[in-house]
């Protein structure tokens, strides 16, 4: 077997595993997306009996952007967490020295203790 063989061989698994996977998050968005229409003309339907037609549609609408806004605040809410975190105060470098001076005191008494004292 050639070396060019090989690596034909090791392209066409790779990109059939990457293309096997993309096809089943594809079909899954679809399915996603078909359920979500379905249960939105469910809803629109169930509505319509009861409020008119105008009003159950106004109902889903609200419903939808209900949700968009929960999505962006939590989008958001992540990227301000993460901002704060970037800036904390425990993370200054004066108190990180202060941490690594606490630590090489401790190894140098812990090595000294070890050592014992020396011959007269």
């Amino acid at each position: 077997m050639h070396l060019d063989h090989i690596v034909a061989a090791v392209t066409d698994h790779l990109v059939g595993r990457l293309l096997r996977r993309a096809v089943v998050v594809v079909v899954m968005a679809i399915c996603a997306f078909a359920a979500l229409y379905h249960f939105t003309i469910a809803g629109n339907i169930a509505l319509a009996d009861r409020f008119g037609d105008l009003n159950a549609r106004l109902i889903v609408g609200a419903i939808y952007a209900v949700l968009a806004l929960i999505a962006f605040v939590t989008t958001w809410a992540m990227r301000a967490k993460s901002a704060k975190i970037a800036g904390a105060p425990a993370l200054s470098p004066a108190r990180d020295a202060q941490l690594v001076m606490l630590v090489e005191a401790v190894m140098l008494g812990y090595a000294l203790a070890r050592k014992g004292s020396p011959p007269r």
